[in-house]
Parts: C-alpha cells; sequence; structure tokens
C-alpha cells in the first residue's frame, strides 16, 4: 500500500488536474477561481473542499471527443466514476456517494424514485461551467451525500449588442469507414446586451451513428447512446434596473431519444459482449430516453436592499419524463404480472428559495458574512408503465427549510465556516395496490398516509491561505438523502397481509453522512499547482445497491467510506502544459449491527482507483494539441457463488482500461477555427467498468471504439 501511494504521488507532478479557468499566465492564480455553488461567491480556495471547476474553455476541448455530459464528466472529473456509455449514469458516483445535480440551482436528482438520469440532463452546449463541491452537504437539501454538481448555463457576454456563433460537426467510427457510425452535430448561438436589457439563445442538435466498439461491432443498444438524437434549446434574458438591481429568467428544454434499428443480443460475462444486430422492436415498445426535461426560474437580485445587505429571491420549476426499456415477460423471472411491460419515471418540481447575504465587520481584522433565508419544494414523482399501470403511485413531497451559514475572515488568512440546516420533509403516500410479479400471487393493497422527516444538518470548516505554496484546509459537513423511497415501497410484498399497516412497517429513514475532509491547495511556484485531500464518510444506514431475485433493492447496512484524491498542473513553458490526477479510495460496510466492518461496498459505489494524465502544445497563438491519458485500475473484492460460479450483481471482477484521447484545434482568424477530437485514439477493445462489476448478461458491453469528431466553428 505504501509504495502504491508513493507511486501515485509521483505520477500526478505529470499527470493531470483540473485546469484553471484561462490559460493567460496572469490568470493562473488559484485565487482567481470563484464558485457559486455554495451559494455565496468565494475563492476556490475558500470554500474548506476539494472542488473541481470545469470552465468553457476545458468544456470546448471534451466536447470535440464526447459531447455528452456524463462520458464528459468522467473523463474530466478524478472522483467521478467513469460514464457507463449508456444513459444511465447509476453507477456514475462521486467518491462513491450519490451526487446532488442542479442546473443553476435547479435539482435535476429525484429522491422519490431515481431515474439515474440526472446528469444526461442538459446538453454541453448550454453550458459556461460546471462546479463540482465534493463531500457531503446540505447546502441544497435533500440528496447531496456526495456532494453537488452545479451546471452554471452560459449567460451574454458584456458590453456587445449583439454577438454569436454557428457550429457544424460531424463524427464517425474509425474514419468514417462505418456508414452507421456517422453522426452530426448543430449548435447556433445569439446574444447581447442593450441599454440593461440582455439575451442568450442558444440551440443545439446532435445525431450520434450507431455505437461501434474497437473490433468493429457493434455495442448493444439497450440504454445505448448510439442512434440518440438529442435536441436542447436555452433562453436567458435579463433586465439590470440600476447598479443594484436586477431580474433574470431562463428556460432550458433538453430531449435526447433512441431511434435505432439494432436490437440487443447475446452476451455472456466473463465470456462474450452483448452486441447490437439488426431487428424489430415489439411495435408497443416506445424509443427509450428522455422525451423532455424542462427548467426554468425567475430570479431577482438587489444589492443593499437592507444596509449591508444583498437580497436573492428566485422561484423555479423542472419537469422531467423518462422512458426506460422495454422488457419482454420472462416466466423464469416475472416482473409485471406475468406480462411485458416498459416503466417510466415522472417527475415535477416547485421551488422558491430566499436568501439573504450580510456583511459585517467588525474590525479591521475581523469580516463576517452571514447568508440566511428559507428554502420551499414541491416535488412530485409517480413510476407509471407505458401501458398506464403504476409501478410506483404518485408520490408528493413537501420540503420547508431555512438555514444559516456563516463565513468569517480572521486576519485576512483565516477562514472559518459554519452553518446549518433543517429540512422539514413530508411524504404524501396515496393508497395503492403493489403490481405484482405473477397474475396468480396474491393481491397487496397499501394504504396511504404520510411519512414525516426532519434533519438538522450542520457543517464546519477551516481554511488559511496567507501563503499560495500551502493553502490548507480541515472540514466537517453532513449530508443526508431519502434515498428512493419509490423503489422501497413498489417492493412492500412479503409478509404484508390485506389492509396492514404498510408504511409503519417499511424501512423509509433517510441516509445521513457524515464527511470529514482533510487537505490543501498549493501554488509551489507560478509554474506548479497542486491540491490534495484525505476524505473518511461514515454513514448509519447505507444506500448501496444490491441485487435481489433480479431486482436491486437498498441495503442498509452502515458504512464508510475513506480515501485520497490528488491533482496537478505544470506550466514549464508558455507552449507547453501538462498535468495529473490519482484518486484511490474503498468502501466497507457491516453484516450485523454494532459488529465489525467486515465486508465491502459493491462495485455499484466504489470505483477502482483513477489516474490521469495529460499533455497540452500550444505551437501558436492559434493552435494548440492536447493527448489526454486515462487509466482505471482493478477491483476484485468479492468471489463467485461456489456451486453455480455466478457473481452476485454488484459484485463482478473489474479490470483494468487504459485509454488515450486526443483533442485539437485550430483558428484561422478571429471569427473562423476548426476543432478535431478523437476518442479511444488506439482503437482499443475493452469493456466499460460498469459491465463489469454488475456481472449481468445483459449488460455484459464494450466501450466506444475509435471516433473522430471534427467541427467548425464561425463567430460573429
Amino acid at each position: 500500500m505504501k509504495k502504491m501511494v508513493i507511486m501515485a504521488l509521483g505520477l500526478t507532478f505529470a499527470g493531470y488536474a483540473q485546469q484553471q479557468p484561462s490559460m493567460e499566465r496572469d490568470t493562473l492564480g488559484l485565487e482567481e477561481v470563484v464558485i457559486t455553488a455554495n451559494r455565496i461567491e468565494e475563492k476556490k480556495t475558500d470554500a474548506v473542499a476539494n472542488v473541481t471547476v470545469i470552465d468553457q474553455k476545458k468544456l470546448q476541448q471534451f466536447i470535440k471527443i464526447a459531447p455528452d455530459m456524463s462520458h464528459l464528466i468522467g473523463m474530466i472529473e478524478p472522483a467521478m466514476a467513469l460514464s457507463t456509455n449508456t444513459t444511465n449514469n447509476r453507477y456514475q458516483s462521486l467518491r462513491g456517494r450519490a451526487l446532488l445535480v442542479l442546473i443553476d440551482g435547479i435539482p435535476q436528482s429525484t429522491p422519490l424514485r431515481s431515474t439515474d438520469r440526472d446528469i444526461r440532463s442538459i446538453d454541453p452546449a448550454a453550458v459556461e461551467r460546471i462546479e463540482i463541491v465534493k463531500g457531503s452537504t446540505s447546502i441544497y437539501g435533500n440528496g447531496a451525500i456526495g456532494g453537488i454538481m452545479n451546471i452554471v448555463t452560459k449567460k451574454a457576454p458584456k458590453g456587445v449588442a449583439f454577438s454569436g456563433h454557428t457550429s457544424i460537426g460531424a463524427s464517425g467510427r474509425d474514419s468514417f469507414k462505418e456508414n452507421r457510425g456517422f453522426g452530426y452535430r448543430f449548435n447556433q448561438q445569439f446574444s447581447g446586451h442593450y441599454k440593461g436589457f440582455s439575451y442568450l439563445l442558444d440551440g443545439a442538435l446532435t445525431q450520434t451513428g450507431s455505437a461501434i466498439d474497437g473490433a468493429g461491432e457493434y455495442i448493444s443498444p439497450r440504454y445505448g447512446l448510439g442512434d440518440v438524437r438529442t435536441y436542447n434549446g436555452l433562453i436567458k434574458l435579463g433586465y439590470q434596473f440600476d447598479d443594484d438591481n436586477k431580474v433574470e429568467a431562463m428556460y432550458n428544454y433538453y430531449q435526447s431519444l433512441q431511434h435505432t434499428p439494432l436490437v440487443a443480443s447475446g452476451g455472456k460475462y466473463l465470456q462474450r459482449p452483448r452486441i447490437g444486430i439488426y431487428g424489430n422492436k415489439p411495435a408497443v415498445a416506445k424509443d427509450e430516453g428522455m422525451p423532455y426535461n424542462h427548467n426554468a426560474y425567475v430570479k431577482f437580485n438587489s444589492n443593499n436592499i437592507f444596509k449591508n445587505t444583498d437580497l436573492e429571491l428566485s422561484a423555479f420549476t423542472q419537469h422531467q419524463y423518462a422512458v426506460f426499456d422495454y422488457r419482454k415477460h420472462n416466466a423464469s423471472n416475472p416482473r409485471w404480472e406475468s406480462t411485458s411491460g416498459q416503466a417510466t419515471v415522472r417527475a415535477e418540481k416547485y421551488g422558491i428559495r430566499t436568501q439573504l447575504t450580510s456583511k459585517i465587520l467588525f474590525s479591521e481584522d475581523i469580516f463576517t458574512q452571514v447568508l440566511y433565508g428559507l428554502d420551499a419544494l414541491i416535488d412530485k414523482t409517480s413510476q407509471p408503465l407505458v401501458d398506464g399501470r403504476y409501478w410506483m403511485p404518485e408520490l408528493t413531497a413537501y420540503n420547508s427549510a431555512p438555514f444559516l451559514q456563516t463565513k468569517t475572515t480572521f486576519y485576512r488568512h483565516y477562514v472559518l465556516k459554519a452553518g446549518l440546516r433543517y429540512d422539514k420533509i413530508d411524504v404524501s403516500v396515496p393508497s395503492f395496490e403493489v403490481l405484482r410479479l405473477r397474475n396468480t400471487d396474491r393481491r397487496i393493497y397499501v394504504t396511504g398516509g404520510e411519512l414525516k422527516y426532519s434533519n438538522l444538518a450542520p457543517n464546519v470548516g477551516l481554511a488559511y491561505n496567507e501563503f499560495k505554496y500551502f493553502q490548507p484546509f480541515v472540514s466537517y459537513s453532513q449530508g443526508f438523502s431519502i434515498y428512493d423511497l419509490g423503489r422501497t415501497l413498489r417492493a412492500a410484498k412479503d409478509g404484508v397481509q390485506i389492509g396492514q399497516d404498510i408504511l409503519s412497517r417499511i424501512n423509509t429513514e433517510p441516509v445521513t453522512t457524515d464527511n470529514y475532509e482533510v487537505g490543501a491547495y498549493s501554488q509551489l511556484t507560478k509554474y506548479v499547482h497542486l491540491s490534495g485531500s484525505y476524505f473518511y464518510t461514515y454513514a448509519k444506514l447505507g444506500s448501496d445497491l444490491k441485487g435481489v431475485h433480479g431486482f436491486w433493492v437498498v441495503d442498509r447496512s452502515p458504512q464508510k467510506v475513506y480515501g485520497f484524491e490528488v491533482n496537478a498542473d505544470i506550466y514549464p513553458t508558455d507552449w507547453l502544459t501538462l498535468g495529473g490526477s490519482f484518486i484511490s479510495f474503498e468502501g466497507k460496510k457491516k453484516s450485523t449491527e454494532g459488529g465489525p466492518w467486515d465486508e465491502y461496498m459493491s462495485g455499484t459505489s466504489i470505483p477502482a482507483a483513477k489516474a490521469t494524465a495529460y499533455v497540452r502544445v500550444t505551437p501558436t497563438a492559434k493552435s494548440y494539441l492536447q493527448v489526454n491519458y486515462l487509466h482505471t485500475g482493478s477491483r476484485d473484492r468479492f468471489s463467485p457463488d461456489p456451486v453455480t460460479g455466478i457473481y452476485e450483481e454488484g459484485q463482478g471482477v473489474v479490470s483494468p482500461i487504459d485509454l488515450f484521447s486526443l483533442s485539437a484545434g485550430y483558428t484561422f482568424n478571429k471569427n473562423l477555427s476548426l476543432g478535431l477530437g478523437v476518442e479511444n485514439l488506439a482503437d482499443k477493445v475493452y469493456y466499460t467498468p460498469a459491465s463489469m462489476l454488475v456481472a449481468r448478461d445483459a449488460e455484459y458491453a464494450h466501450g466506444n471504439g475509435r471516433y473522430f469528431n471534427l467541427n467548425l466553428t464561425y463567430r460573429y
């Protein structure tokens, strides 16, 4: 273990980490990176947490390689598990825990019944930057037991009455040799400022070709990213009344659906992959994906509404509809009353946030910002089948939460943050009949009622930033989540009598996580930037998923996750940049309450160790070339059944992966630029980590082979 840690530390000095918002020398300082994910603008080094900021420049580099949100996040963020190469991000955890995904502060996660589509809920073309705050937190309430990903949409540039760009792109498998591997992309944007009024319109269309692996074989289309058409439209309008008051409105529409001539075939775990072959789906099957995801807000900001106090008042809504794959009836493993079917999830949210920020100057050496307010949210979620039957009825959660967060700076260099948030959640459950597995099973009726939750979550942290070469922080924070409540309710079958009070007998207690972290940012010189942290998270009730008779259920065993992360950026010359990252962590649980930590958490939460590296060359002011390297290690913590030789779901052996990708660009003049991205540069044949760990024949699939992406952009 010691040798592994030493090797990892050495690797990071030649590997890859998050880049700064600009490659210009005068903006390389860590103090220039400002985040808003903690609901207040602050320097990254004041966040008392390990933070990644994916700025517009980095987004554009990786969009060239893979214009899919979950795919590029998995490549860029060290603490995020790799993409599953599907529309499903179930196994894409953040430090082994679920994260809360936000778009401009609007929650995309659906905790009443998870869609596992929250990362793939917006097109990267509409995004200005992505802020990822790692570690449990309750600053936004329910769901952030692993951290927060705040996706910030684009805004109009200041001082320009009219501007825009037109971008067209094409993609293909191995130099377009495969006709069905061909895809295309179009992005159009208009924006500007005029007499206090600002506007931005952005639209994107992406059509992918069939997904093909390194051997030239079609990849299984189940939840696949091949033959998917995606639309995204962003509208953002604002008006500045005066220097202190402004109003802003945003609406974003996202749709992503798969329409493919392929069907899944074959597949045997540890022997051969599930592939795609030409065939016809049942006529009643709907195209799977996300027919719509609507996000909108209206926000009013007033500086100095009271003496030294700023106000932000916002109202938002989100409507989401996800369609899952069609399942044919399997007599040996029935699902819905011995019939075929196709599940969906419908979710809608309505929220209001009121927050005030007061600035208090105690003395020349002590300055405090106090953030306080009230959040209110109504969340409705149901899981109907396409044919109208309800697998889970509509649950409605009413959430109100007052909060208080303080940030005090002592003697310019000590930052103390502390806060409390009290969440009160009432979930209304209607009376319903449990959808049986077989039509011969006895009927189970659940009498409706109220599930009431409350949680007081504290956080405290200290940072010291006098010396750029060593800026340490230490923190404790708590997060909580009503984890996938609908999955628990819909499985209320065993040992229940007709008319019996089921709600009081089901363990629906929320997951509460305590997160401890110590780390540091370091700018050793103008040319060497480092960061790293050690983290430990404990949960009395777990949130790991485990497979039982072909269904995922929640494992409530006590859990702990612990590990470390290190990152580096090095700028040896004006034309060369290189860097790297390494992260390794483990998850353990108790088989009996009060017993020892005697079991490992499954691969659904805990991925293998991950290392990344990049080398970026800018030979001229108009061009750049960047090669990225990604390595994931092995994880072999479980044994197969001694009789059948079959692994439990989520406990499969994960083997190492080594992948290279390339991104390049050339600017002809101030208006016209050309970009090239190549995924899987060596055309390697490999199984995705998700398909290895889940250990199911139907999900044992290869990753993408070599794909070329070419785009041309004209700005005006």
